[in-house]
């Protein structure tokens, strides 16, 4: 993968004691801005490839959140609700420069949740709306496979259209010893800490109550036909929730469709160059 000739980075300290939020940005172009927000297990990959990749940033400028709690930006502590983390997102955008413009919300997983609950605080500053495997909904029927509980070893087949492909491996490589062992327990451990805040033991954020107000804002869900953890079904839920939405489901694909295919980059990079559209907040 080639990273683009450009990337910088932002540390804002705020808005709370203790938090440092930080802001990876790197492209350029006409395109509306945007913000991509990682998911549950962290920002495995940075620029130059999927979902980061040049399809994204050579149509505008693109800003890679880090959540605190994931490894890079601190102060998970001080939230326990999605909402209230949203908020802060928001603040720290307000310190942006391109932040400060409409951007387009995207993010995957626990991602996903957190760009919904942005895009419902201010939708006249949503540009656009792309949910990639997003968690929020909950279905008694059809649960799908427990994060919490889960060993990394049999997750995969459910994470992965591929669980032994290149980006699996990647994502999550063999131990070559006791002292690598130790760090994916250490960062294992890191990662299902921070998400269980917010979507344990239920990833039910009551987001359906509250999309009512992106009723007017550009909306795609992409969801992978092979995902475990957040079930295709729940497409149906979502599309009820959010009718004027396009949905894409990638055939074959597994909860980390992000990065083994480049259908949400292509689908961001479209909402991103797309016109305005007239919204009411």
């Amino acid at each position: 993968m080639s990273a683009p000739a450009t990337v910088g980075r932002t540390t804002i300290t705020g808005p709370l004691a203790g938090v440092e939020l930080v802001i990876d940005r790197a492209g350029a172009g006409d395109a509306a801005p945007v913000v991509w927000i990682h998911g549950e297990l962290g920002h495995l990959d940075g620029f130059g490839s999927a979902p980061l990749g040049p399809t994204l940033t050579s149509a505008g400028e693109v800003l890679a959140m880090h959540l605190p709690g994931w490894g890079v930006a601190t102060g998970v502590e001080r939230f326990d609700r999605l909402d209230d983390l949203a908020m802060a997102l928001w603040w720290a955008l307000d310190r942006s420069a391109s932040g400060q413009r409409n951007v387009v919300l995207a993010g995957h997983g626990l991602g996903a949740a957190l760009a919904a609950e942005m895009a419902v605080q201010q939708p006249g500053r949503t540009h656009g709306l792309l949910l990639a495997a997003p968690f929020g909904m909950f279905r008694t029927d059809e649960p799908g496979l427990d994060l919490f509980g889960t060993m990394p070893a049999d997750m995969m087949a459910s994470l992965y259209g591929d669980p032994t492909g290149e980006v699996a491996m990647r994502h999550f490589p063999k131990p070559i010893d006791a002292h690598a062992r130790g760090l994916s327990a250490i960062r294992r451990v890191e990662t299902l800490g921070a998400s269980s805040r917010f979507i344990f033991p239920i990833p039910d954020t009551g987001i359906t109550a509250r999309l009512y107000r992106v009723a007017d804002v550009p909306t795609t869900l992409v969801f992978g036909s092979g995902d475990g953890l957040v079930p295709v079904s729940l497409a149906a839920d979502w599309s009820r929730a959010l009718p004027h939405a396009r949905v894409v489901v990638v055939d074959g694909a597994g909860h980390m469709l992000p990065y083994e295919t480049d259908d949400v980059e292509r689908e961001a990079a479209a909402l991103a160059a797309a016109p305005p559209s007239t919204v009411t907040g």
